[in-house]
């Protein structure tokens, strides 16, 4: 039973939901992923009259009719709830930690027969889809499945891989799943989802694996080289690449540890280069430029034959006909 005993919250600047009952909300709100709706939190044991206490105390925001939040919560999440939807396509892939591309647009999947939206004023930063979609355990974002279509039907084909990419890599999905999951999607989706390949542990290894294969490069990802340890790339089984994250070298000894592998390569023979994601981004053409005159100078010794089963990435996936 939760405490009524509101003298006993009450501190400085106005009253609060004491310990325990804001103990419980805190864990409910943060289960639901920050924000819920009303009959998520009552069905989760927050009677109605606590939710009213917590919002005139500031513990919890109201976000729209029947709509609660954490302080703390997400903020996209909470704009898309407060236009009257939820995060859907790269807005919704981003919280699942995929790729989301340089866009910065809020992504809003609304009902199909969707009213009274509160759009921002400056409503060219949000993008409506207007679409019933799936059923989400959550009321501010799609599930895992309707993001992944939505966003390949919504952005450009580079980015949409990369989406899917960095979902199978973070075993959201699997490549066999990916047939059934755009089964009934349009032939573009159907196209872009066979080109989804299990291996890039960022958004931009992505980038780099399909602007190297369109260019005839034979790619292999995450490969185990003796010596020097998982590389992020195999380059025509020559090059090994390795791509620095936007937070790498958060450490002394990360740094350190980056440059033992370099030198383990060197002294295996082995051609080694490290790109930082910035290059990638925004040097593409000196990345490629690099790679190929590494390669044409014949320097570098065999490190890696392809398996029987290699797909490049015009292959399709399982699944696919």
């Amino acid at each position: 039973m939760f405490s009524t005993d509101w003298n006993s919250g009450c501190r400085a600047g106005g009253f609060h939901l004491d310990d325990g009952v804001m103990k419980k909300a805190t864990q409910v709100l943060n289960e639901f992923g920050g924000v819920a709706t009303r009959d998520q939190l009552v069905g989760s044991g927050i009677r109605p009259a606590l939710l009213g206490r917590g919002v005139s105390s500031g513990d919890i925001i109201r976000v729209r009719r029947a709509h609660y939040a954490l302080p703390s919560a997400d903020e996209a999440a909470v704009r898309a709830v407060r236009v009257g939807g939820r995060l859907s396509c790269v807005s919704a892939a981003q919280t699942y930690g995929l790729w989301a591309g340089a866009n910065k647009t809020l992504h809003v999947r609304v009902p199909a027969n969707a009213c009274r939206l509160r759009l921002p004023s400056n409503s060219d930063d949000v993008d409506i889809h207007w679409s019933d979609g799936r059923l989400s355990p959550w009321c501010w974002r799609d599930g895992i499945e309707d993001t992944l279509r939505s966003a390949v039907r919504c952005v450009d084909s580079e980015t949409a891989i990369a989406v899917l990419d960095t979902a199978l890599s973070a075993n959201l999905v699997i490549v066999g799943q990916l047939a059934q999951i755009f089964s009934a999607e349009p032939r573009r989706s159907k196209r872009i989802a066979r080109l989804a390949r299990f291996g890039s542990e960022s958004g931009v290894e992505s980038l780099a694996r399909q602007r190297l294969e369109r260019r005839g490069f034979r790619v292999e990802q995450q490969v185990s080289v003796p010596g020097v340890g998982r590389v992020d790339m195999c380059i025509n089984g020559r090059l090994l690449v390795e791509i620095d994250g936007f937070q790498f070298h958060s450490s002394r000894e990360a740094f350190e540890r980056d440059r033992g592998r370099d030198r383990a390569a060197v002294r295996a023979g082995l051609a080694s280069v490290r790109f930082a994601a910035r290059q990638v981004i925004d040097e593409w053409s000196e990345v490629e430029k690099a790679i190929a005159e590494i390669l044409n100078s014949g320097t570098s010794a065999p490190v890696w034959r392809p398996r029987p089963d290699f797909r490049s990435e015009r292959s399709p996936s399982p699944g696919f006909s």
